[in-house]
C-alpha cells in the first residue's frame, strides 16, 4: 500500500468487499421490486413516509443515544465485556427501530400488518438479546483457561 493510500484511509477492496457489495445491491433492489409489484397492499408512498422518518430516527435518535450510551459505558465495563453489552444494546436499538412501523402504524389500514401483539414481540425479542449476552459472559467465565 502506498504512502498516499494510508495517509488517505483507503484500503485495498478485495473480493469480499465485492461480493457484499453485490449481495447487497441485490436485496435493496428486490425490496424496491417488491414494494412496487405490491403496490395495492403495500402504498409505496406510505411506505417511502415510514422508510424517510426510520431513517430520521435512526440518524437523529438512535444513532446519537446509542453513541452516547457507549461513551459512557465503556470506561466502566472490563474490556472482555464490552463487545458482548455493546452488541446487544446496538441489537436492543435495532430492534425498536424495526418495530416502530407496527408500534406506531394503523393496523386496520395497513394490509402489512399482521394482528400480532407487537409490544410482546418486541419485549420477548429484547430479553432474547439480553439473555443471550448474559449467557455468553457466563461462559466465558467458566470456560477453564480464560480468565473471566
Amino acid at each position: 500500500m502506498s504512502a498516499h493510500a494510508q495517509m488517505e484511509g483507503d484500503e485495498p477492496r478485495g473480493r469480499l468487499f465485492w461480493i457484499a457489495l453485490v449481495a447487497g445491491w441485490a436485496v435493496m433492489g428486490f425490496g424496491v421490486w417488491t414494494v412496487f409489484d405490491r403496490a395495492g397492499s403495500v402504498h409505496p408512498l406510505r411506505f417511502g413516509i415510514w422508510l424517510a422518518g426510520l431513517t430520521l430516527v435512526h440518524d437523529l435518535v438512535v444513532a446519537p443515544v446509542l453513541s452516547a450510551v457507549a461513551i459512557w459505558l465503556v470506561p466502566r465495563l472490563p474490556p472482555r465485556r464490552r463487545g458482548v453489552l455493546l452488541g446487544a444494546t446496538m441489537v436492543s436499538g435495532a430492534l425498536v427501530l424495526v418495530s416502530l412501523p407496527a408500534l406506531l402504524g394503523d393496523p386496520a389500514g395497513n394490509g402489512t400488518i399482521l394482528p400480532r401483539n407487537y409490544v410482546g414481540g418486541l419485549a420477548i425479542s429484547i430479553a432474547v438479546t439480553w439473555a443471550i449476552a448474559v449467557l455468553w459472559i457466563v461462559v466465558s467465565r467458566v470456560r477453564p483457561g480464560r480468565p473471566g
